[in-house]
């Protein structure tokens, strides 16, 4: 049976944590794509979970392979190359989306998430895209976004979580101009994108723990960085919508609450790195300076809501301390000032 190149176009990169139920699905939608060159990258962030076999994420992912590469045989098609990698304790995605940046080969990186999929011909209408129009440093593909039925059966919704999409050619700063005025979505996912940008947007990324607002971090630089974009009109990725922060889904702990939170080092990333490089920042003009503002506003502001709605009463105190720790005391009693003037007015 053939295998891989060891140079492959693509690397799927895949994050694993607290999503065994979903990750045989996820694996099988990769192993299933009508393309040869790519491998599939799979980096652990210490999860302690199960599917509904009681596997770990080891298992599951040992037994995906040996079915993958069966049926791609079977189809004549190569067999796919998986690098498996554990962290020794959770990093957050941040750093998962690091390391698999690190051990992946492919010239460009199609970012996963384990418990969405991809459709069959994904990589192949991204790749022919590339090949034909391009090269292009990112490949835009559009989501489907919906669940599934109990019959398997994925049924679609019109909800638009997944962000915007730009169809066609885009090119040099027009790239971070659309992506920062919401022309582009700034989820890392369904898009095929030069891994050395991933590699040169962590050359600026700190060590961080951050788990919201991590795309949006990531994507400042790539966007920042990227020459050329095309997007496409094809759907290449399927997005399990989940029913998120609630009212009945209650923050308990002060470590919970400190994912929230932790939105705040993304923006101190961002300005310190456009203080400390200076030449670099010349293209961004002050419209694109305030919109950076208003999105790290945006990130406090949301956070006080949470921290009003669903954090507990006993915690809120100490929450509210901490959110002060993070984004700074002024700021947040600003901020909550306003906020509270804008509800009352309603």
């Amino acid at each position: 049976m053939k295998t891989s190149t060891d140079n492959p176009h693509i690397s799927v990169c895949i994050p694993v944590y607290k999503t065994e139920p979903y990750l045989a699905q996820c694996l099988a939608s990769v192993f299933k794509q009508d393309y040869d060159s790519f491998e599939i990258v799979i980096v652990n962030d210490a999860s302690t979970g199960r599917d509904s076999r009681g596997w770990k994420a080891k298992k599951i992912i040992r037994h995906a392979h040996k079915e993958g590469n069966s049926w791609r045989r079977k189809q004549g098609l190569s067999a796919i190359k998986v690098n498996y990698s554990e962290h020794s304790e959770n990093r957050g995605i941040m750093e998962v989306r690091r390391t698999l940046t690190y051990e992946a080969k492919g010239q460009y990186c199609l970012h996963l998430d384990s418990d969405d999929e991809l459709t069959p011909d994904a990589l192949s209408l991204l790749w022919q895209t590339n090949q034909n129009l391009g090269p292009f440093d990112i490949i835009h593909g559009s989501f489907n976004s919906g669940w599934y039925d109990e019959n398997g059966k994925f049924i679609s919704t019109d909800e638009t979580k997944c962000g915007a999409i730009t169809y066609g050619k885009i090119e040099n700063h027009d790239v971070f101009h659309k992506w920062l005025f919401y022309e582009i979505s700034g989820n890392v996912c369904a898009k095929l994108i030069r891994r050395d940008l991933f590699l040169r947007a962590y050359e600026n990324i700190t060590y961080s723990e951050c788990n919201l607002a991590d795309d949006f971090l990531i994507f400042f630089f790539v966007s920042l960085f990227a020459k050329s974009y095309f997007g496409i009109e094809n759907k290449i990725y399927l997005y399990r919508v989940t029913s998120g922060m609630t009212s009945e889904n209650k923050i308990d702990s002060l470590k919970s609450w400190k994912l929230i939170c932790s939105a705040a080092s993304v923006f101190t990333v961002i300005s310190e790195w456009i203080k400390d490089n200076p030449s670099d920042c010349k293209i961004i003009t002050e419209e694109e300076m305030s919109k950076l503002k208003e999105q790290g506003r945006y990130y406090l502001v949301s956070s006080l809501i949470q921290l009003n709605d669903v954090v507990l009463p006993a915690l809120q105190p100490q929450a509210y301390e901490m959110l002060c720790e993070y984004w700074g005391k002024d700021l947040v009693e600003r901020m909550n000032s306003y906020h509270y003037n804008s509800r009352k007015s309603k």
